[in-house]
C-alpha cells in the first residue's frame, strides 16, 4: 500500500545507537503525564451513545488500519471511523508535523467517543526541539523524557476532550535492530500513555511466534495467512484487520458503554 508507507530509517548506525543504549529511565515523565483534566481510563460510568465516533491518529500503521476497516465500517450505522492519520510522520519531529497540536484540533473538530493512537515507526530518529535548537539522539534520557511528554500531551488532548483513548504499541519487526528500538519506544509510550489516562494495548505478542521472533504469517485452521507486508514493518489487509479485532475486543471490554456500537471485526 504505497500511500501508507512510512519513511522508516534504513541506516543500521542510527538504530544501533539507540538499541545498544538499552531502556533508559524516564525522569519527569509522571510530571509530564499529569496533564490537567486527565482522567484514568476506567473513569466514572458513562451512558452508551447511539453511535460511536472513532478517531484514528498516527502514522502509516494507523492509516493502514483505517483503510483496511473503511469498506466494512461504512455499512455500520452505529460506528463512524474518522481518518486523522498521516503517513511519514512521527512524534519526534514536531517541527515537521506537530502531533500535539494536530490531535488537539482533531478532537475539538470531531468530538470523538474513542481515539486510537498508533504511531512510532518513524521515531527512531532524533527528537527535535526547534524552539531550543536542540536534537536529542534516540536512546538518550532526554529523548525519553521529551518523547514521553509528547505522548502524554496527545493522550491528554483526547481525555480532556471527553474521549476514551487507546494507544496501540508497536509490533515486532523483522530487522533485529528495529525490533530492539521498537521495544524501547513501547516502554516509553506505555508509561506515558497510561499515566495520561489511556489504555495501552500491546501488539508485540500478537506479532511474535512462540519463541518471541518476528512472525510474518499466522497458521489458521485450514490455511496460513500472511500478516505482515514485505517491508517487515507494515501489515497486509488481513494483518491490519487481525490487530483491529484485538483493538475492538479490548476497547469493548475496557469501555463497556462503547461495546454495543463497536461490535466485532472480521479478519476476512
Amino acid at each position: 500500500m504505497r500511500a501508507g508507507r512510512c519513511r522508516v530509517f534504513t541506516s543500521r548506525r542510527d538504530v544501533l545507537f539507540g538499541a545498544a543504549a538499552g531502556l533508559v529511565s524516564l525522569p519527569g515523565l509522571a510530571r509530564a503525564a499529569a496533564t490537567e483534566g486527565a482522567a484514568p481510563a476506567e473513569g466514572s460510568e458513562r451512558s452508551a451513545p447511539q453511535r460511536v465516533d472513532l478517531l484514528f491518529c498516527g502514522d502509516s500503521l494507523a492509516q493502514g488500519m483505517f483503510l483496511s476497516l473503511q469498506p466494512a465500517m461504512r455499512r455500520r450505522e452505529r460506528l463512524r471511523i474518522i481518518n486523522g492519520t498521516l503517513h511519514a510522520t512521527g512524534v519526534t519531529r514536531g517541527d515537521e508535523y506537530d502531533w500535539t497540536a494536530v490531535s488537539r484540533d482533531l478532537v475539538q473538530r470531531h468530538q470523538p467517543h474513542l481515539v486510537v493512537f498508533w504511531i512510532g515507526a518513524n521515531d527512531f530518529r532524533p527528537m527535535v526541539v526547534r524552539a531550543l535548537r536542540a536534537r536529542h539522539p534516540f536512546g538518550t534520557a532526554a529523548f525519553a523524557e521529551l518523547y514521553g511528554q509528547r505522548v502524554a500531551e496527545m493522550v491528554g488532548n483526547a481525555v480532556q476532550g471527553g474521549a476514551r483513548a487507546v494507544w496501540l504499541g508497536l509490533p515486532n519487526m523483522r530487522e533485529t535492530q528495529f525490533a530492539g528500538a521498537a521495544r524501547q519506544l513501547n516502554a516509553i509510550q506505555q508509561a506515558a500513555a497510561e499515566a495520561a489516562g489511556a489504555v495501552f494495548l500491546p501488539t508485540w505478542e500478537a506479532t511474535s511466534d512462540a519463541q518471541g521472533r518476528y512472525m510474518p504469517a499466522v497458521a489458521l485452521e485450514r490455511s496460513t495467512q500472511t500478516m505482515r507486508a514485505e517491508d517487515g514493518v507494515h501489515f497486509t489487509h488481513f494483518g491490519y484487520r487481525r490487530i483491529a479485532s484485538l483493538l475492538f475486543d479490548a476497547a469493548g471490554q475496557r469501555f463497556p458503554e462503547l461495546a454495543p456500537c463497536l461490535g466485532r471485526v472480521s479478519e476476512a
